[in-house]
């Protein structure tokens, strides 16, 4: 197939580590964030204002920017739907991750995730709305919320200080924080995805099953409240969706090959520890020194794991995961029938995909990446048109020489400066006939995807566009 030109709107002249595509695009604001104001002023905060922002770094880059002012004044989406990752609450102090790379705001998240539920809210009205400028547009609901994985954190289950499992009733008491605020949503359909906070947390079962928080006690949850499950219908924890005629939702498992597969206390799984020993010699040395490692499930957050591993076989740590044979057959049947019936696609899978989106390391990619990527690659044949992460807390973006976007989302946890006006990293997703238009905010001025001027106050929506 010929190859389409790809333009992107996300930032600026965009140059980081964790996207090792260099490309010169512009910015485009929407509406401004005042946090103080956000509950008093919601429909003034709909009016768009079209400003650019200056520039933070140069490129050397032919790429050409675009200035398109978005879909605000034509057509309404085919669909669109909200989007965050990571929330991993805990109600717990801030502290620095493993590796001190990070400042994690575990409390602050609620209110990341709540900021996040009053914009989708917002935005899931439908009918004819004007502008500032007097064009009259068409509002849509909200078709699905996706959260891409890692909803509350592995403390709610383990207490590191003792080294012993927590009861029960301490993860689904703060599993229940997070979902009062999720189920206040308007957009009742919710799709969760599982990362490995999952795992720490809940068995598979009831990762398939659900989560009754009423009959786990929750006096304070309503009956018909949401309920956290990352299956299907059927009872799949890989599956594909059709939102549209022409589009198709894949939901993959990234942990269907984990030591963490089974859930939590249900014991480490065998085979994928085999795997893991052999490509780690920390892990092997760990588990010849613990032989009941097997029953007690202390690998994450117990051993230097990352230790002597360079570049991308930093991959091989216990909190990652990868594709099991049967769901790779499938995605590359989904793929191959979208191709034949011209459908395009786009991909959630907590951990990363593609090694360029990480920041050289391999710490948040797949297992097996490289036949994930191959097959996306191969067998899609450019009908993929975006693959969303989540799982690397500061983000990512990388563009193939498919034209396939490769987005990782960042998380509440590391959001900053909520009082300067700041709501935190989460977005909404257009899809249109010509373009996938997200419509969001970065986690602060240093996102990769919604970057905002530093120093600014009341910072406003910014676009990341993929022409299709």
């Amino acid at each position: 197939k010929p190859q389409k030109k790809v333009m992107r709107i996300f930032s600026v002249s965009h140059c980081t580590s964790f996207a090792a595509t260099t490309t010169t695009t512009t910015v485009k604001r929407s509406h401004a964030f005042n946090t103080k104001r956000f509950r008093s002023s919601l429909s003034a905060r709909m009016e768009n204002q079209h400003s650019k922002a200056p520039a933070r770094c140069t490129s050397s880059d032919k790429e050409e920017a675009s200035t398109s002012q978005g879909n605000a004044d034509k057509t309404p989406p085919l669909f669109k739907f909200g989007l965050l990752a990571d929330i991993q609450y805990c109600d717990t102090d801030d502290r620095t991750n493993f590796s001190g790379s990070q400042v994690r705001r575990y409390r602050n998240a609620l209110n990341v995730a709540r900021n996040a539920v009053e914009h989708f809210n917002l935005h899931h009205a439908e009918g004819d709305t004007l502008n500032m400028s007097g064009t009259k547009s068409t509002m849509t609901p909200i078709d699905f919320i996706i959260h891409n994985g890692d909803i509350i954190d592995h403390q709610c289950a383990f207490d590191f200080e003792t080294d012993s499992f927590k009861p029960l009733s301490e993860g689904r008491r703060q599993l229940a924080d997070v979902m009062q605020i999720l189920d206040k949503s308007k957009c009742r359909d919710w799709i969760f995805t599982i990362g490995n906070h999952e795992l720490y947390n809940f068995t598979r079962r009831e990762l398939i099953d659900g989560v009754d928080l009423k009959k786990e006690g929750i006096e304070s949850y309503r009956k018909d409240g949401l309920t956290f499950k990352c299956a299907s219908e059927d009872g799949d924890l890989y599956y594909a969706k059709k939102p549209h005629e022409k589009w198709k939702v894949i939901i993959l498992n990234p942990y269907d090959v984990s030591i963490y597969s089974k859930g939590r206390e249900q014991g480490l799984d065998e085979d994928a520890l085999t795997l893991l020993r052999k490509n780690n010699p920390n892990a092997d040395k760990w588990c010849d020194e613990n032989p009941d490692v097997v029953q007690t499930e202390r690998m994450s957050g117990t051993f230097p794991y990352f230790k002597d591993l360079e570049g991308l076989n930093g991959r091989w740590v216990p909190f990652n995961g990868g594709v099991g044979e049967t769901q790779l057959k499938w995605l590359r049947e989904e793929l191959k029938k979208s191709n034949e019936n011209e459908e395009k696609v786009l991909i959630f899978c907590h951990l990363l995909v593609h090694p360029k989106t990480t920041s050289g390391t391999g710490r948040t990619l797949l297992w097996n990446y490289e036949e994930v990527l191959r097959v996306i690659q191969k067998d899609g044949d450019g009908c993929v048109k975006c693959v969303f992460s989540g799982h690397q807390h500061e983000g990512g973006v990388h563009v193939d020489e498919f034209g396939t976007h490769f987005v990782v989302l960042e998380s509440p946890m590391l959001a900053s400066d909520e009082d300067k006006g700041h709501p935190g990293p989460f977005c909404i997703v257009e899809v249109n006939e010509t373009n996938v238009l997200m419509k969001g905010f970065g986690r602060s001025y240093e996102s990769h995807l919604f970057p905002y001027e530093q120093g600014l106050e009341n910072v406003e929506a910014l676009e990341y566009k993929i022409v299709l």
